[in-house]
């Protein structure tokens, strides 16, 4: 249903795609699931797009007055417990792994000032969700009144150190092509996305031809398969930091691959009236601006 209000609306399967961060594959397999289910055609191509038909047209106003409600509802009813809190909205990886723990500790300093911490994928200001900073990377940041750069990430292969110890030598960079590689699909996130085959250039390696790799969605689930031993995981640095100080990851060599995207800090005009709004912004922009992904990685082996 979600799918073919977005392929509605938008009156593209490839739009609604990347609305969605799916492939369009997969929005026209759910289409089609949705057509079986009713036992009518909704969509029909029309020279290289698609148009909804005459009932798939009634049935989506329908569809989309039920969105337009239940949204609504979240407003009135799930909103409402949160305010007079700092809504901070994050792309998941980096709430999980760099923005919480240290929105904990700052909390304590500040005990007046209520957070509100959300991981989404999806950006607030096109799917009208309530923030008032929001932290993603710079190619969104024109959905915003106004953003400031944070820090750019660099990729560097990580693993698990049983993994070494039990596996072929990895003595340079081109031993790592005897292992699994894990690969996270960017292509949602960043444009061009980073790939092995960068890295792999980076460190004059050729990287055309990988033979053992796995492709993961999330950056979240590759790290963690990382860290169970699964393989090598081109990570991003600052979000493996902790395991690359606890030693639950090493980097077994030091060179890093900077993403062609920093990740910004934007917020609404109005923010700045919130209680709180003025400390956060300071504290969050001064803290990220230590970060330095051209050092080397903690634990590398250099």
């Amino acid at each position: 249903m979600q799918v073919f209000e977005a392929v509605g609306r938008l009156g593209s399967v490839t739009r609604a795609a990347r609305e969605l961060h799916v492939s369009p594959g997969a929005i026209s397999q759910q289409i089609k699931s949705l057509e079986n289910t009713l036992e009518t055609r909704l969509v029909e191509r029309k020279g290289s797009g698609i148009v909804l038909t005459k009932v798939g047209a009634a049935f989506h106003n329908a569809v989309e007055k039920t969105f337009a409600d239940l949204v609504k509802a979240r407003v009135e009813i799930i909103d409402k417990h949160r305010t007079g809190a700092l809504i901070i909205s994050a792309l998941p990886l980096f709430a999980s792994r760099w923005l919480s723990s240290r929105m904990f500790a700052w909390q304590t300093s500040h005990p007046q000032i209520n957070l509100h911490l959300e991981g989404s994928v999806t950006e607030p200001a096109t799917a009208e969700r309530p923030f008032d900073f929001r932290i993603t990377y710079a190619d969104k940041a024109h959905l915003f009144d106004s953003f400031v750069p944070l820090f750019t990430d660099g990729l560097c292969p990580v693993c698990s150190p049983a993994l070494i110890a039990s596996g072929p030598p990895l003595n340079t960079p081109a031993d790592l092509l005897s292992y699994r590689l894990l690969t996270i699909d960017w292509s949602a996130f960043l444009s061009p996305p980073p790939s092995w085959e960068d890295w792999f250039h980076l460190v004059k390696v050729d990287g055309t031809h990988i033979p053992h790799f796995f492709v993961m969605s999330l950056s979240s689930l590759a790290i963690e398969a990382a860290i169970e031993g699964r393989g090598i995981v081109l990570a991003q640095r600052a979000m493996v930091e902790d395991e690359l100080k606890s030693g639950r990851l090493v980097a077994p060599f030091p060179d890093v691959l900077k993403l062609p995207s920093p990740y910004i800090l934007g917020w609404k005009k109005s923010v700045f009236s919130k209680a709180g709004a003025g400390e956060f912004h300071r504290w969050l922009v001064g803290l990220a601006r230590k970060e330095d992904v051209a050092a080397p990685a903690p634990n590398a082996a250099i």
